[in-house]
């Protein structure tokens, strides 16, 4: 019996996690993000990104292509130094490739974001590996 009610439990939980308004409200914090970062308004735009990047995660998982395509704007918004802002890039872009796959479309924009970064930190080499990818 009580088998039975952990197996209720999980589905309830997963039906749960999808809620459409939830996702609409999510979709609208990242574009509040975005337009904030368009803007200027760098601290707004992290706390946008933040909620929405929370709320990803917990309505479609970790590894959601919604929560990753947030972590790489909130990682580009975020105002770190340019060698912390590559390494985080590096790393989101190898969970990315695990857990999206390489040919992924979120991986690929992401991976041209980190060989933007790369190029614009005067990294040539390593950028140039990164677009032949």
């Amino acid at each position: 019996m009580t088998e039975k009610k952990k197996v209720r439990g999980k589905n309830k939980k997963q039906q749960k996690k999808k809620d459409p308004r939830k996702l609409e409200i999510l979709d609208a914090c990242y574009a509040l993000g975005k337009a904030c970062g368009f803007v200027g308004d760098f601290d707004d735009a992290k706390r946008y990104y933040k909620r929405a990047k929370e709320g990803y995660e917990e309505q479609l998982g970790r590894d959601s292509e919604k929560a990753h395509e947030v972590t790489r704007s909130l990682i580009i918004g975020a105002g770190m130094s340019e060698g912390e802002r590559s390494q985080n890039l590096r790393d989101l872009v190898k969970m990315m490739e695990r857990a999206l796959g390489e040919e992924n479309v979120v991986t690929l924009h992401t991976l041209s974001t980190l060989g933007e970064e790369l190029r614009q930190n005067g990294q040539y080499e390593e950028a140039i590996k990164v677009h032949e990818r």
